[in-house]
């Protein structure tokens, strides 16, 4: 007699998951193979133009890279206390890596902030100095307050290491790079426990580039992503190993990637849900207890920050560009790419509508109305649009590394013009095309093969993250920046599925071997 399955709201959640995961990674694969998104060498204008990917040669770079890391990542030994030696002797080089190219590369680019990067740090510069100014009535702080936590972040440093220092800033980027390695490397260990997984990781991390070159960028990007992998770390910890002091980490790391970077809700949502499930599921209330700790930590943290301002400058802070504007705005089409930046937000806001949020935000929610009109009377238009705005942020294999930080207002160096203009910008743009395609097509793989393994729903918190942006991000303003931190959620789990390939690549030679013997 069968036993009959037993279907839980996580064993449910695990197979939703999972099939909306491989649905996705099965299109970022597809379409990293045929389209490559680019910008123009002179960076004179932020548009993705797209061209047709030269199929065999990306991936052929995308099988020898492979190889390589696998290759010596298989030189892990297997017994347990050399392996770990070995694994943390690598991850040491790794850090060293990173720590000696990001900084090398923030001299070299002598990046300076333009657009918003400018707004926010000469808002912090002033703030420093004690004008409040921008936060007053139709200033840049009146229609972006949620850029207060970012400016706050950057005033702190300015008071520490002096005005317009953004080298500072900038460094800071790379110690938070080293960060993102160290905690997705404990995210690996504690999903996968494998030093060669975990070595696998380390190489891969040692190779993101669009990472690396983001050091220069002076914004909360960076260090966003840091704290975001924390939160995960630290939530991975606490289920895993049953570590409750993992709730200090989480909730103010939450808070405070919230308060720099608004779009770290969806991370801070990813993770509420695995606990949620979790709590339900197994009886374990302490998760609620946890979910409701980091939902009022995310919230307190940012009022806290707006109080503070509001008591310094005598100044309510103002609730701004309803949200709206933004999800409009990406249904909308525009001079660089379907749902790119066409400044219709500031327009309805600041010119049509006074600062008058509520008005904006029914103007925002009629435009959505009529744009999803636009789309049902022609669903042919919608795919296409939407195809277009897909690709425009997932197959841009640079993430916006080079165009976001290649402003330089003092000049730079002809070998740091070369980095941005030359050959090694062309080189470097030629592997990131590669290597997107190792890890979309390793994580895809990872799903597929090892497919009917019962999980943890806690082992996809990584791509419940991924799915939250890939949906968000085909909602809201879209930019390939954007997308950079779920790139970065994605590789603990390209590690293990490039090592599952490799291993599987293995076998079927070994298979075929016998049975030509056989013969």
């Amino acid at each position: 007699m069968k036993h009959e399955k037993k279907w839980t709201l996580e064993s449910l959640s695990c197979k939703a998951v999972w099939f909306l995961s491989t649905l996705i990674f099965l299109v970022l694969t597809v379409t990293s193979l045929i389209f490559t998104r680019y910008f123009v060498a002179d960076y004179s204008i932020e548009k993705p133009y797209v061209k047709i990917a030269w199929f065999p040669l990306i991936l052929l770079g995308a099988a020898l890279l492979g190889r390589v890391i696998y290759r010596i990542a298989c030189c892990i030994s297997e017994d347990a206390v050399r392996g770990k030696r070995q694994v943390r002797c690598l991850l040491l080089i790794v850090l060293i890596w990173c720590l000696l190219f990001g900084a090398v590369w923030v001299l070299l680019a002598a990046s300076t902030p333009v657009a918003d990067q400018y707004m926010v740090a000469t808002s912090a510069e002033r703030f420093a100095q004690g004008n409040y100014g921008r936060l007053e009535y139709g200033k840049y702080l009146y229609y972006y307050p949620f850029q207060v936590g970012l400016t706050a972040w950057e005033e702190l440093n300015f008071r520490l290491f002096g005005l317009h220092n953004y080298t500072a800033l900038q460094l800071g980027n790379v110690f938070a790079i080293l960060g993102t390695v160290y905690a997705g490397y404990r995210i690996v260990s504690l999903l996968f426990d494998k030093r060669r997984v975990e070595a696998c990781y380390l190489l891969l991390m040692a190779c993101c580039f669009p990472l690396l070159i983001f050091s220069a960028y002076i914004y909360g990007d960076v260090l966003s992503i840091f704290l975001s992998m924390l939160v995960l770390w630290q939530t991975l910890r606490m289920v895993k190993t049953e570590k409750k002091s993992a709730v200090l980490w989480m909730v103010p790391a939450a808070a405070a990637a919230v308060a720099l970077r608004s779009n770290s809700l969806i991370v801070l949502i990813a993770v509420c849900c695995v606990l949620g499930v979790k709590a339900i599921t197994g009886k374990k209330w302490i998760y609620l207890l946890c979910v409701l700790l980091l939902g009022v930590g995310a919230f307190a943290g940012r009022k806290a920050i707006y109080q503070y301002y509001e008591a310094k400058s005598g100044t309510v802070i103002n609730d701004g560009m309803p949200s709206v504007l933004w999800i409009a705005m990406g249904m909308q089409e525009g001079d660089l790419e379907a749902g790119w930046y066409n400044g219709y937000s500031i327009y309805i806001y600041q010119d049509t509508c006074l600062y008058d949020g509520p008005t904006a935000k029914a103007l925002g929610i009629a435009e959505i109305k009529a744009r999803v009109k636009v789309f049902l009377k022609d669903p042919l238009y919608a795919a296409d649009f939407y195809s277009r705005k897909f690709t425009s942020q997932w197959n841009d294999p640079t993430y916006g590394c080079f165009i976001m930080t290649y402003a330089a207002d003092q000049g730079r160096s002809d070998l740091g013009e070369s980095l941005y203009t030359g050959t090694p910008k062309a080189v470097l743009e030629k592997f990131m095309d590669s290597y997107q395609l190792v890890i979309y097509g390793a994580v895809l793989f990872l799903l597929v093969y090892r497919r009917k393994e019962k999980r943890e729903l806690e082992w996809y918190v990584l791509l419940i993250a991924v799915i939250g942006g890939v949906l968000f991000h085909e909602l809201w303003e879209a930019k390939s920046r954007y997308v950079l931190p779920y790139f970065i959620m994605m590789i603990p789990m390209a590690a293990a599925g490039l090592m599952e390939l490799g291993g599987a690549i293995g076998k079927w030679r070994t298979k075929d071997e016998t049975a030509k013997g056989g013969r």
